[in-house]
């Protein structure tokens, strides 16, 4: 269920600095402002798995095909060539579906942004490495790479070692998750695209003479100045994709620095998970804990951060999937106006596709009792990970051997009889149960 990019190298960079609806697939062309309607997602503080398979399935009529409408040229003369206004549109709609993910208001689009980062892109690939104050090649008009540079300072950069139609996509997705450890005591690429105060973006996309393809996101907009939040996780409360994480993956909370003083902080963070009763704690201002965590002052998009990474080695896990709860408890806060101050989250995690039941199996084939003896039984549904996880229990003769709701069994009079588990699929298992004197 999880995605990994691999074969990629990017660069945030620092610098100061609630819904969406279906998109319409048009660019409604306005002044200086190309705007691309974001999707209609439902109106909810904390999103069900509903929600976000509705808002899932509102964007993900992906258009496959080239991304661009005018190639660019990678070397002198350069040319920014352009964007399909379609390709543009699946990166907005991804952009803002995540943004929706952890409650913040979408952006819209940007003509001028879409101008600097095409050009940045050009500029990257021209030099063919990622680097936010990249140099100007000697054969680079002046101009262009003014407006190239303004574009590499103010966005996310990444390489990605292949080229397909869905590139600038998978890049804004990339930039949410994080990837790789380079960026790890920051996640400077996720708190930009997580910014709530971020208005607009655009988007840039141009592949070297060795086939790499580099991405440009504007990350630096603050165009939203008055939006009110007091904390961003990532995972995000309520409803969250498996398919977003995975045990690679940091977390993160952004806390608002007009309401929490991080720095004067002591936090303790404890990640929790119910079924499995995995538990792990951190110390982010002490750099200590069952895994990486860390705190960032830097300025990265809305302000400090929280980031924890639990170490999984030798617990058994092997990956986020659905019918996980993780809840996230932090201590140790410190309010803006000295008082202390605490959070506490759950995040659900669910797949963006409906997941059936394959199999069931019963905890014992067998079990030999004497009349009003119990034994508990219990019924594994496989996957773990299925949508709906309920059985129904029955027995073949009720005045052998009863069963209850939970698989409890009860021996009634000598005999044998077949206990049957079925799953919401109708797969079953049997426990044969025979009943001495």
């Amino acid at each position: 269920m999880q995605g990994i990019f691999y074969g990629i190298e990017s660069r945030n960079h620092m610098e100061r600095g609630s819904k969406v609806k279906k998109s319409a697939r048009i660019l409604l062309l306005v002044p200086l402002l190309a705007i691309v309607a974001p999707a209609g997602f439902a109106e909810a503080s904390h999103h069900t798995r509903e929600d976000v398979r509705a808002a899932w399935r509102s964007i993900s009529d992906w258009h496959d095909a080239s991304p661009y409408e005018a190639a660019p040229s990678v070397a002198a003369p350069y040319a920014p060539g352009a964007l399909t206004p379609d390709s543009r549109a699946d990166a907005l709609n991804m952009l803002n579906f995540l943004r929706w993910l952890a409650e913040l208001s979408p952006v819209s689009e940007s003509s001028i942004y879409d101008f600097q980062c095409q050009h940045a892109a050009v500029l990257l690939a021209a030099l063919d490495y990622v680097d936010h104050n990249a140099p100007r090649p000697e054969d680079m008009d002046g101009n262009f790479y003014d407006s190239a540079h303004l574009g590499t300072t103010s966005g996310n950069i990444a390489r990605f070692n292949w080229m397909r139609d869905s590139i600038i996509r998978e890049g804004v997705a990339y930039f949410a998750r994080d990837d790789g450890d380079g960026n790890l005591d920051v996640l400077g690429h996720r708190r930009w695209v997580l910014n709530p105060r971020m208005a607009a973006t655009g988007f840039g996309l141009a592949n070297s003479t060795s086939g790499m393809s580099y991405v440009v996101m504007y990350a630096h907009d603050l165009g939203n100045p008055a939006a009110e939040w007091d904390w961003v996780g990532w995972p995000a409360a309520g409803a969250f994709p498996a398919e977003l994480m995975h045990e690679d993956l940091a977390w993160s909370v952004s806390l608002n620095p007009e309401r929490y003083d991080l720095a004067a902080s002591m936090p303790s963070v404890t990640l929790s998970e119910e079924a499995s009763g995995l538990s792990f704690s951190f110390r982010p201002d002490l750099g200590v804990g069952d895994g990486f965590c860390a705190v960032s002052l830097e300025p990265f998009g809305s302000g400090a951060c929280l980031i924890f990474r639990p170490d999984f080695q030798g617990t058994g896990f092997t990956d986020y999937q659905q019918n996980q709860r993780w809840t996230v408890r932090i201590d140790g806060l410190v309010a803006s106006d000295g008082g202390e101050a605490f959070l506490e989250y759950t995040a659900n995690m669910i797949s963006l596709h409906v997941q059936d039941p394959v199999n069931i199996e019963i905890s014992r084939p067998e079990a030999a009792l004497v009349p009003g003896e119990r034994v508990a039984l219990a019924a594994h549904v496989i996957p773990a990970y299925a949508d709906d996880l309920s059985v129904t229990w029955a027995s073949s003769d009720p005045s052998v051997a009863v069963v209850d709701a939970n698989g409890a069994v009860t021996a009634v009079a000598q005999g044998s009889c077949t206990i049957t588990c079925a799953d919401c699929m109708g797969h079953t298992d049997t426990c044969a149960v025979t009943v001495a004197e």
